[in-house]
Formats: C-alpha cells, sequence, structure tokens
C-alpha cells in the first residue's frame, strides 16, 4: 500500500496563550526561514480600524472571535508565512480545523507566572482586566489547553529559553517538517 503524505502549506503557525512569545517570535523566525510574518491581531486591527481594546469595548469577545475567523478564513490559500495568532483563536469552532489545514501549528507553552510577568508589562489585555488576574489567566488556560492540544503539532515549553533558543529550535523543527510534509 502506499504511503500517504499530507500535502500541507508552507506556513508555520503559532499558537498558544497570551504573552507567550507568538508575535515576537514569527518576527524574529519569518526572515530566516524566508517567510513572511503575519498576526492576526494586526489584521483583525486593521480590519476594524481601531485597537483590540475598543474592539472589545465596542462590539465585546464575541464580535472579537468573528472578526478573528474571518481573518483566518482568509489566510486559508496563504503560503510561505510565519503567522502568529491571537490567543483564543482556538476557542470557536472550526477554527482549530483551519489552523490545522494552514501548515505546522506549533504551541507555545508557558507557566501562569511567565504569563503574568509578561502581560502585566502591557495594558491592552481586555482579557486581564479584572480584579484578579491571576484567577482569569488560571480560568482561560484551563478551558484552553485541550483545545491547543488539539490544535499542535508540536508543543514548546518557552518558559526557560530565550528567544534567541525559541527561534532557533522552531526552525530546525519547521525545516525538518517541511522537508518531510513535501
Amino acid at each position: 500500500m502506499a504511503k500517504m503524505i499530507r500535502k500541507t502549506p508552507v506556513n508555520l503557525i503559532l499558537i498558544g496563550f497570551m504573552a507567550t512569545g507568538k508575535s515576537t517570535l514569527a518576527r524574529a523566525l519569518a526572515p530566516g526561514l524566508g517567510l513572511d510574518a503575519v498576526d492576526t491581531d494586526d489584521l483583525i486591527v486593521e480590519r476594524a480600524g481601531k485597537p483590540i481594546t475598543d474592539i472589545f469595548s465596542d462590539i465585546g469577545q464575541e464580535g472579537f472571535r468573528d472578526l478573528e475567523s474571518g481573518v483566518l478564513e482568509d489566510l486559508i490559500n496563504s503560503e510561505r508565512m510565519v503567522i502568529s495568532t491571537g490567543g483564543g483563536i482556538v476557542t470557536r469552532p472550526g477554527n482549530i480545523e483551519l489552523i490545522r489545514s494552514l501548515g505546522m501549528v506549533i504551541w507555545l507553552d508557558a507557566s501562569i507566572d511567565v504569563i503574568i510577568d509578561r502581560a502585566s508589562k502591557s495594558d491592552d489585555r481586555p482579557l486581564l482586566q479584572t480584579e484578579d488576574p491571576r484567577r482569569s489567566i488560571e480560568e482561560l488556560m484551563a478551558g484552553r489547553i485541550e483545545l491547543y492540544r488539539q490544535a499542535a503539532d508540536e508543543r514548546i515549553d518557552v518558559n526557560e529559553l530565550s528567544s534567541e533558543e525559541l527561534a532557533y529550535g522552531i526552525a530546525e523543527s519547521a525545516r525538518f517538517w517541511f522537508a518531510a510534509s513535501h
């Protein structure tokens, strides 16, 4: 029997909770792989014509998720990209299948302490504008862990690695994966 090979577009998709370094890594990885960096949050801001915090204020989380799913659908026929996604993109039914159809999916995973430390440096995290951000993170992560697991081809613990180490490791994994799938 002939071996079936999954024909996958040459894209690398970074998923994971907020503040795990997806956007930073996409920008660092893309040039070395000869790919373009694309951030779904940037595409949403461009489409809506306003910052994410204003989108959440004006149309709420569900409205934001609608925009996010639309941006993801627009990327379906795209190739040669490192795509960083929003932390909650996996929560919308159907998005995991769309993400997996785009290429190799890397889940950047971090501890709650690392996430709190990184996220506290920014005011534009609408889901953390609560009285108890730690509890909010714990609750959101509990609801997303299995979704990240379902979407990912590979999981990387980012707690102890520098951006340079992560970029090198992911680039090597991507080169191997793309060579094996084409």
